[in-house]
Parts: C-alpha cells; sequence; structure tokens
C-alpha cells in the first residue's frame, strides 16, 4: 500500500496474525472493570477473576515471563504473563506480534506482586486492535523520558496520537466537559430553557465579525453564512413569550488565529426577560464561581502561576473612568483631541473613527492587559453597541459589560436594546460606520428581527460566555488550541486539503 503513515513492520505482523487465522480487530470484548475500579476495591477483589482492556504501554520480557502495562481512560495496571499458562500459538502472539499502542484485553486474577505492585496474573488474553502506525508511546526512568511526542503541530494535528501518548491532555477535555455540564446545571437550575439556533443563516448579525460565506444549492445557490452569533435568534424567542433561553453552540468568524482566537470556537448565550445588565453582572460572576468551585474545588485558581480569585463580588470599572486614570479625559474630548492622543502615543487609530471607536481603541490598548483578577468592564460608547440600550443619564454610553480575567476578556452583556424605532435607527448607523471596512461591521440589516421586537419585547438582559476562554483558566493552559479538541491548522504542506491561495493565517502568538 502506498500510503506512507503505516509501517511495514507492523503490518508485516497484522498479516501474519490473520494468515494464522487470528481476528486482529475484534467486534467487541466483555469486561468487568475499567482499572481505576480495581484500584478502588483492592482489597474485596483481591484473588477475584476480573476483564479489563486497554492500551499495551508497556513491556518487560523477562523469557518465560512478561510484565506489561495497560492503560485504560481511567488509569494504569501491571500485567504478569506467564508462558505456563498459555497455548504456544497464543503464547507466541503475545511474545512475536505484541506492539506498545495495540488494544488488547485480558482476563486472570487480581493480587499483589513482592514489589507491592497491584496486579492481574493472566490467564486469558485477546488482541483487541493491532497498531499498524507507530505509536510514540514515552518511556520513563528516573528524570528522563524518551519517545515523547514532543513536535507542538503533531499534538494538534494528530490530537488522538496526543490524547494516547500524554494523559494530561485528555484531563483537559474532561475539564472541558464537566465546565460544560455545570453551566448547564447552573442555568436550568435557575430555570432556563436550552434552545436551538440555526448555524447557517441567510443573514448574520449580533457581533462584529467577517463571516464565512457559502452558497445553498437547494435554494438556487443562495448566499449564505455560518452563524457568527447566536444572539438575534435568541432575542426571537423572548420576543416570542419565552423568559429565560441559553444555548452552548459553536460560532464561526473568518478572522485571525493566536492564543485566544479560533476560527470555530464555542459560546454560551443566555437571555432573560424583566432584567438588566446590574442584574446580569451578579448572575455572571455567581456562574463562573460556582462553575470553578465545581470543576476545580475552589474558587481560587492558579493560572500560568498567579493566583485569580474568583469570589463574587468582583471588581467593576468603567471605560472613562480607567482612561480618565490614565491621563485621558475622553468624556470631554473631541475627535480632533483623541486623534491628537493616537498620534501622542503611537498607536493606530481605528476605522472607521469615531469618538465611541477611538475611546474603545484606548481601552484596549492602554487598561485591558492590565486586567488580570476579575473584572466588569461597563458602559461602552453607543456607536460600538447597536444593540444596547442608552445608559441611563449619558446617552453616548449603553449599558453593557464586558468580563476580563487574566487580561482576556470572556464575556459580554447587555440591557438589551427593545425600542424597535431606536434599534432601526442603530442598524442604519451601523452600516454607515462598516461602509470601510471590508463588510466587518457592515452588516445586513435583519428587518425581521427589528419587527420581532417591535412586537413589544419586554426588558432584557443578555449574556455571551466564551466557553473555551473559561475553560483555558480552569485548566491552566495558555492557548486555546489546547482546549479545543481540533483547532484550526494550516493543511501539511502536499497534501490534499493544502491550501493553493488566500490569505496568510497569522502564527499562533
Amino acid at each position: 500500500m502506498s500510503f506512507n503513515e503505516f509501517d511495514e513492520d507492523l503490518l508485516a505482523k497484522r498479516e501474519r496474525l490473520i494468515e494464522q487465522g487470528l481476528e486482529p480487530y475484534p467486534y467487541s470484548f466483555q469486561r468487568t472493570h475499567v482499572t481505576q475500579e480495581i484500584r478502588d476495591n483492592e482489597e474485596e477483589l483481591m484473588g477475584k477473576t476480573v476483564s479489563v482492556a486497554g492500551r499495551l504501554f508497556g513491556h518487560r520480557d523477562a523469557g518465560k515471563l512478561i510484565f506489561a502495562d495497560l492503560r485504560d481512560f481511567s488509569g494504569r495496571m501491571q500485567l504478569m504473563i506467564r508462558k505456563n499458562d498459555f497455548e504456544d500459538e497464543t503464547w507466541k502472539v503475545i511474545k512475536k506480534t505484541l506492539d506498545l499502542g495495540d488494544s488488547i484485553g485480558v482476563t486472570g486474577e487480581v493480587f499483589v506482586t513482592k514489589m507491592g505492585e497491584l496486579s492481574i496474573s493472566v490467564k486469558e488474553f485477546t488482541l483487541l486492535g493491532k497498531t499498524v502506525v507507530r505509536v510514540p508511546i514515552q518511556k520513563s526512568k528516573d528524570d528522563q523520558t524518551w519517545f515523547q511526542l514532543s513536535d507542538p503541530e503533531t499534538k494538534y494535528r494528530e490530537r488522538y496520537l496526543h490524547w494516547l501518548t500524554d494523559p494530561s491532555s485528555r484531563d483537559h477535555m474532561v475539564v472541558r466537559a464537566k465546565t460544560i455540564s455545570a453551566i448547564r446545571r447552573f442555568l436550568e437550575d435557575r430555570g432556563f430553557l436550552e434552545v436551538t439556533t440555526p448555524t447557517l443563516e441567510i443573514l448574520y448579525g449580533g457581533a462584529e465579525a467577517r463571516p464565512f460565506v457559502t452558497t445553498i444549492n437547494a435554494l438556487s445557490d443562495q448566499r449564505a453564512y455560518m452563524r457568527i452569533s447566536p444572539e438575534l435568534p435568541l432575542k426571537r424567542f423572548i420576543a416570542g413569550g419565552f423568559e429565560k433561553v441559553f444555548t452552548i453552540c459553536q460560532n464561526f468568524r473568518n478572522e485571525g488565529i493566536d492564543r485566544s482566537h479560533n476560527p470555530e470556537f464555542t459560546m454560551l448565550e443566555w437571555y432573560e426577560a424583566y432584567t438588566d445588565y446590574e442584574y446580569q453582572m451578579e448572575q455572571f460572576e455567581t456562574l463562573v464561581s460556582q462553575v470553578a468551585e465545581q470543576v476545580c474545588g475552589t474558587m481560587k485558581i492558579t493560572y500560568q502561576g498567579e493566583e485569580i480569585d474568583l469570589t463574587p463580588p468582583w471588581n467593576r470599572i468603567t471605560i472613562l473612568g480607567s482612561l480618565k486614570e490614565k491621563g485621558i479625559d475622553a468624556e470631554n474630548l473631541s475627535e480632533e483631541e483623541l486623534q491628537a492622543e493616537f498620534k501622542k502615543r503611537k498607536i493606530e487609530p481605528p476605522k472607521p473613527f469615531s469618538w465611541g471607536h477611538a475611546v474603545a481603541t484606548l481601552f484596549e490598548e492602554l487598561v485591558e492587559s492590565e486586567l488580570f483578577q476579575p473584572t466588569f468592564v461597563c458602559d461602552h460608547p453607543v456607536e460600538i453597541s447597536p444593540l444596547t440600550k442608552a445608559k441611563r443619564g449619558n446617552p453616548r454610553l449603553v449599558e453593557r459589560f464586558e468580563p476580563m480575567i487574566a487580561g482576556m476578556e470572556v464575556g459580554n452583556s447587555y440591557s438589551e436594546l427593545t425600542d424597535p424605532v431606536e434599534q432601526l435607527a442603530r442598524f442604519e448607523a451601523q452600516k454607515s460606520y462598516g461602509a470601510d471596512k471590508e463588510g466587518i461591521e457592515n452588516h445586513p440589516i435583519d428587518y425581521d428581527f427589528v419587527k420581532s421586537i417591535g412586537c413589544g419585547m419586554p426588558p432584557t438582559g443578555g449574556v455571551g460566555l466564551g466557553v473555551d476562554r473559561l475553560i483555558m483558566l480552569l485548566a491552566d493552559l495558555h492557548s486555546i488550541r489546547d482546549v479545543i479538541a481540533f483547532p484550526m491548522m494550516r493543511p501539511k504542506s502536499g497534501t490534499e486539503a493544502e491550501a493553493t491561495d488566500g490569505e496568510e493565517t497569522p502564527a499562533e502568538e
């Protein structure tokens, strides 16, 4: 076969097994325990017969006696395999055709070796999956490690090898699953209903982002977009009489890739009638702190060597107040004076340029990276928040907060704009602002959404939470790639999927 990832020696072993009438890939295996169950019930199971299955991770041959390490998802178990317990043909299979990484099933008695190692004395052996690809299972002795999968590109591209050879990488996926499960329980316990929203949309909206574009053949090649946000469909639920709804979904944004961004990412959004952003601030910090306690056992976590205290209440700051502390009284500066601030501080001004866009950009450049402990950044300019109610007492601002942790934005929330006339005017203004920005902000206007809130949508607090970034914090991981099972990667050179044109993908920071 021409597929160059197959190993010739392993293929030959597979062929010999088949020639001997043995099935290297059987349909099933009946196991009685996982390895951790045996450890947890050692006294009860001592001397009893058990059946376990897993991967062969270690192999120490002493002639007529073999000690092997079997690992399943729950842990490790030593196996003792003696020649006298098997027929010659089976012993040959064990001696001559087994390799690290093979899936095996064994049945035998639980005992403890003279060295005090809990083990299984194997009486029956079944090959469950013969490797034909070399699995780089590491070996360790003292402080040295051999055959460790060290290439970071391989870890991300061939995630299955990473999971197989590094149990801690599987733990990251367990943290992910526990986090999402805890989020669901929290919201459902508060009376929220989980709903679904479209992944493919004819009109996109709900965020400032460049969408992925496709066509729908069944609709005469109708142009369509991958969802950039579930916000507008979720608000239709509220307009339609649902009072508490949430979704956990994949969003898709055709933008850069770095340590905290991936084109496909997981988002939690919830909307609750009769509430505002002040109420949702308290609910947000309660959700995150309780999820952390359930997943990590504490509200005080360690991230990249520094402690983060997620215990409510969190610190609250305003954008204008923070800039004032940096010597910029933005509330009383004109657009021309703000232009001068950009020039003085050697910061690239935003396009389009407006008072609101300038204020937001200065905050991002001068303040955001300093916010390590949980902080709610409140009261954004109206120009960058077209779906948000105006700040009570200051119409240049809106009632919005962004929670920041470890210098990362982990969410977004509004007192939702429910005035349909003002919403339509905001959409029109947003469209004009984005006219020279390659479609990133130049969203098509969703007139049906305007109609839906025109049906008397009640006051509503809406919240978005970046699930991947929250998991980064709880699992103490620097890169979003480590918490996404299959992150987006540039295809390997020479593969059929290799891109032949288009923009360069930014390297991870």
